[in-house]
Order: structure tokens, then C-alpha cells, then sequence
């Protein structure tokens, strides 16, 4: 009699979740909201269309994950809005304040735009504490962040300064590190930038840039650009702008009859320009963040084009957005908590040793690891996310590309550009 009411006992405690047999993670509440902010028209509409659907489809498979775990009912991941910043500081500032104020997400995912992010985040993000994650390349973006607490703005892309060294150092490979180089930027904070690194780079390495030329998006013709450019007898040129607006610069370029393509090198954005319906330049070599260096990248592509609805041709870059909508989403199931100044400590760790690796085709592993209290790293599909203490990248890899007679672009180098410490 007695042996059968202690068995009732343990029963009704099993069944109630009291027991030893209490299903992981079923005393977790939580719902962590992320919202898009980034250019969907204009000059930068399609990459952005392109970063709205790798947060889409991230967030997707996140909650497909926790239902699969049967964990979906309490805990999730839910974008509430997409926002188009108009490729403006001032319509990005005041997008942003909706997406904090009014739809109260915990995370921001963008501007891919280097300048609507510092104004975003200088007003509206960190002040609120909220975190953002940025696809913009500016070197000055994790300088925004306040000392003292964890980073709130994370770049997981290569910062302008690691860009503009391997510029430094293809340029030097083909002309000689002490080759005269003219440099033409647009003059916005992702070109002038650029320009402003690799010019650092390139003179402590001995070389010379005899003319230096910055110019507006907005300027009705270049020509004036184009004739400063093959003045001071240069032995080759940088050119860093977006391929909307190459031929601008290129067609004058061309009828000075001085400049020569294949003795000209480009910032990440030319790097793939007919795939664009953009004309591109045969000759010209560019250098290019390489998200390839994970284990992953096939398996996103693939789950990508299954999933996504619109936004524009595959591109493999997108896995930045994917990674970021993964690794905050862990961070916050290891905090126990939405709210990002409590979820913010924990995502460099996340992404750093020690730790167990776990991939995104890992994910309900990784979880389950969280859960458990075990220590999770998380191995992007762009490869090791390594934020610093700042919130920037810490290993990216770069290829670098040469564009072809047809105009396609060919990968005739990759390399691996460790970042220093902050």
C-alpha cells in the first residue's frame, strides 16, 4: 500500500514537470523582437532588399528550430517591422526611433550603410539600449560604443581599415609598394572611408598617391574627376563606389585616353557589378570580404533560395545578417532575458573560445547546450565571428577578384587579415 502511493507520487510529479523528467528549457519565457532598418529603395535597394531577407530568413529558421524542439509555444524569435531608411541619415534616425519606441524590438538589423548607422545608433540605439548589428564597413562605427559596458553596435562585416591593408598589399603585389596611385571616392563615410584607410596604409608602406579625389554621388557629370585622376603620372588607381554610379566616372576616365583599366583596383562593392544589371570594368581587380570561410555557406544557399520570397539573386555576403539574427537570439536564451542590456554580455563571448562549436545546421544542439548551462560557440557561415571587445570582426578572410573580358568577376586569391585588438 505504501510502495503504491510513493509510485503515484513520483508519477504526478513527472507528469506536472516537478520531476527529474521536466522537459529542458519549459521554464524559459521568451520572445526576442528584431527589426529591419536599411535602404530597400534607391541606390543601395537591392543589397538592402538583399539583408531583409536574410533577417527574414533567419528569424524563420529559428522558430522552425524551437518547434521541431517542441519549445516554440514560449520561446521565439519575431521581426515585427522592416523599415526603409531611404539610403538618408535623417529618414534612417527617424525609422528607427519607430522600430525602438513604437514596435519595442531588442534588436536592431542594420543600415548596411555605414553613415545611417552612426546617426542611428549615436540617437537612437545605444542611447535606448538597444543592439544593433550593422552591415556598414566604416572603421569608426565600433568607436561609437561607450566604454565600460558591453557593446551594444556590432559590425560583422571587415572594417574599412582591414580592407584598405589588402588593397594596400594587392596593389603592392602587382605595381610595387612604392607605386604612385591615384585614388577617386565617392564622398559618403563608406568611400571617403575606404580611401582615407587605404591611404594610411599605402604611405607607411612607402607608396604615393599623387591626386586624392572625393566627389558627390549627385554631381551631374565627373568629368573634372576624371581628368584630376591621370594627372601626377600614377602607375595605377583605387576606385571606391557603388556600381550605379561607376560609369559616371569611368566613361570620361576612358576618353581621356590616359587611364588604364587593368591597372586599376576597386573597394567591395565593384566586385561582382554585371550580376547588378550594372556595367562592369575587364581588368580591374577588387578586393572583397569573404563570408565562404565557414563550413556552412552551402547549406545557407540552399536554405536561402528554398525559403526566401523576393529580394533579388543570392549573395553569399547576406550570411552577415543571417549569423547576427543567430548569435543574438542564442545570446539572449543565455541571458534568460529579451532585454539587450542584459543579452549584450554575452555575445562575444558567444562567438569566441572556449566553448563547444556549433554551426546554424547545429542549432537545436546549440540550444539544448545553452539550456544545460554549457558554454556554446558559434561558428557563423561567414566563418569565425570573433567580435572583439568593441563589437567589430575579428578574423575576417577577403578574395580577391578580377573582372573578366564578359564582365563576370573570377576569384584569383583568397587571404585571411587577422584584426589587432582594440
Amino acid at each position: 500500500m505504501k510502495f503504491g502511493a510513493a509510485a503515484t507520487a513520483l508519477v504526478m510529479a513527472l507528469t506536472c514537470g516537478t520531476g527529474v523528467a521536466q522537459t529542458l528549457g519549459s521554464d524559459v519565457n521568451l520572445t526576442v523582437k528584431y527589426g529591419v532598418l536599411v535602404s530597400l529603395t534607391g541606390t543601395s535597394g537591392a543589397s538592402g532588399q538583399l539583408w531583409n531577407q536574410a533577417t527574414i530568413v533567419g528569424v524563420a529558421y529559428i522558430n522552425k528550430t524551437l518547434a521541431q524542439m517542441g519549445l516554440g509555444s514560449h520561446i521565439n524569435a519575431q521581426l515585427v517591422d522592416s523599415q526603409d531608411s531611404q539610403s538618408d541619415a535623417a529618414s534612417g534616425v527617424e525609422a528607427a526611433r519607430k522600430l525602438v519606441s513604437i514596435d519595442n524590438v531588442n534588436v536592431v538589423m542594420g543600415d548596411i550603410l555605414s553613415s545611417v548607422t552612426a546617426a542611428v545608433a549615436t540617437s537612437v540605439t545605444i542611447p535606448d539600449h538597444v543592439v544593433e548589428f550593422t552591415g556598414g564597413t566604416a572603421t569608426s562605427l565600433p568607436q561609437i560604443n561607450p566604454k565600460g559596458i558591453p557593446p551594444l553596435l556590432y559590425q560583422p562585416p571587415a572594417s574599412n581599415a582591414l580592407e584598405g591593408a589588402v588593397l594596400a598589399q594587392i596593389i603592392a603585389a602587382a605595381l610595387g609598394r612604392k607605386a604612385a596611385i591615384n585614388v577617386a571616392a565617392e564622398n559618403d563615410a563608406y568611400g571617403a572611408g575606404l580611401a582615407a584607410d587605404f591611404k594610411t596604409a599605402w604611405t607607411a608602406g612607402g607608396g604615393t598617391i599623387p591626386e586624392y579625389v572625393l566627389y558627390n554621388e549627385n554631381q551631374p557629370t565627373l568629368d573634372t574627376a576624371a581628368q584630376q585622376l591621370v594627372q601626377g603620372s600614377p602607375t595605377g588607381w583605387l576606385i571606391i563606389d557603388f556600381c550605379t554610379n561607376l560609369p559616371k566616372l569611368t566613361d570620361p576616365l576612358q576618353r581621356t585616353g590616359q587611364w588604364n583599366p587593368q591597372k586599376t583596383f576597386g573597394g567591395d562593392t565593384l566586385s561582382d557589378c554585371k550580376s547588378q544589371g550594372q556595367r562592369a570594368i575587364p581588368g580591374m581587380r577588387v578586393a572583397k570580404p569573404y563570408v565562404g570561410s565557414g563550413s556552412t555557406l552551402p547549406q545557407y544557399q540552399a536554405y536561402y533560395q528554398q525559403t526566401a520570397k523576393g529580394g533579388g539573386t543570392f549573395q553569399g555576403w547576406t550570411a552577415e545578417a543571417f549569423d547576427s539574427v543567430i548569435v543574438s537570439f542564442l545570446a539572449a536564451l543565455e541571458a534568460r532575458s529579451s532585454d539587450p542590456a542584459k543579452f549584450a554580455q554575452y555575445i562575444v563571448p558567444l562567438t569566441n573560445a572556449p566553448g563547444t562549436k556549433y554551426t546554424f545546421v547545429q542549432l537545436d544542439k546549440a540550444i539544448t547546450a545553452i539550456l544545460k548551462g554549457e558554454k556554446v560557440q558559434y561558428e557563423g557561415v561567414s566563418g569565425p565571428l570573433n567580435f572583439l571587445s568593441n563589437g567589430a570582426t575579428g578574423a575576417p578572410a577577403f578574395q580577391i577578384f578580377e573582372i573578366q573580358p564578359d564582365g563576370t568577376s573570377r576569384v584569383v586569391k583568397e587571404m585571411i587579415v587577422k584584426a589587432p585588438a582594440p
